[in-house]
């Protein structure tokens, strides 16, 4: 009775491996992932000091075989922040070529006293170098009340 467990036991772990191995390709999806363009940015005038902020970017969508999904390489520069937003793009479908804009949010955690320098991606030029669209906002330290020590983590009083 147990080489009878046993032996069905193996037969059916040998049938699901098989199954999983299938080379059923009808469920590949062919995509890559590439940068598109800033069109705008939702900033406030400037930031105050510790608090939190969530940035309203809006890109283009080239045509429809280009989705968003809130994917975007955020990069650090000095004071500067470079962000480049990611879309997903179906390959090898047909599509409308029509243009389509789209919104995401980025938050933001003010921890430098610096002005913060965005720079938000826009394609490329004619030399193939990146091109972007550039905000300044201020930090004001004046309204603030706390300030985070990075190195301990320990709230200091103004």
């Amino acid at each position: 009775m147990k080489n009878l467990k046993y032996s069905l036991i193996m037969i059916i772990a040998i049938s699901i491996s098989f199954i999983s191995c299938s080379n059923d390709n009808d469920n590949d999806h062919n995509y890559h992932l590439e940068y598109v363009n800033t069109i705008s940015a939702d900033l406030p005038d400037e930031f105050d000091y510790g608090s939190f902020y969530d940035i309203e970017v809006t890109i283009e969508l080239p045509n429809s075989s280009y989705y968003h999904y809130g994917q975007f390489d955020y990069f650090y520069e000095g004071t500067s922040r470079l962000i480049y937003p990611i879309a997903h793009v179906d390959d090898g479908i047909g599509y409308n070529p029509s243009i389509r804009e789209t919104t995401f949010s980025i938050p933001i955690h003010v921890l430098q006293d610096e002005p913060y320098i965005f720079k938000f991606y826009q394609g490329e030029d004619s030399d193939g170098e990146d091109k972007f669209l550039t905000i300044e906002v201020p930090v004001n330290n004046e309204k603030s009340v706390e300030k985070i020590d990075l190195n301990t983590d320990e709230t200091v009083y103004k």
